[in-house]
């Protein structure tokens, strides 16, 4: 579980083209420290794992879900297959990637909380 949670907070750092340096050092912890959370070689605790969510701009919950779903590429429609079509061609500019990433999320965020303020009026 521990390389899992390390492998997670590599990813979401490497996708928003953050340097190890300069992560620690918003976190308040050293970079030895942020490289043995990576690795899985150091237990991280809650605290810390919510600091670095938190300067990651991330969902504490995303780094301790334990199994993501597997995507049924039979299930996307066109439309889902242009939009990963679209993302994979930014992967050479992997801090665009990351922008991409997150304006999709905050939006799909914006829309839950519409959609479900309308359902309470009802």
């Amino acid at each position: 579980m521990l390389k899992k949670i390390g492998l997670r907070i590599r990813r979401v750092r490497m996708d928003q083209g953050i340097k190890q340096k300069d992560l620690a050092k918003k976190v308040g912890i050293s970079q030895g420290a942020l490289t043995n959370f990576e690795l899985g070689r150091r237990k991280i605790s809650l605290e810390w794992l919510i600091k670095i969510a938190k300067a990651l701009e991330s969902p504490v919950g995303y780094f301790l879900i334990d199994i993501e779903p597997p995507i049924d590429s039979d299930a996307l429609g066109p439309r889902d297959m242009r939009l990963i079509r679209a993302f994979h061609k930014l992967a050479a500019d992997a801090k665009l990637q990351g922008d991409f990433l997150h304006a999709i999320e905050r939006v799909g965020k914006l829309l839950d909380k519409v959609a479900s303020k309308g359902s309470r009026s009802r």
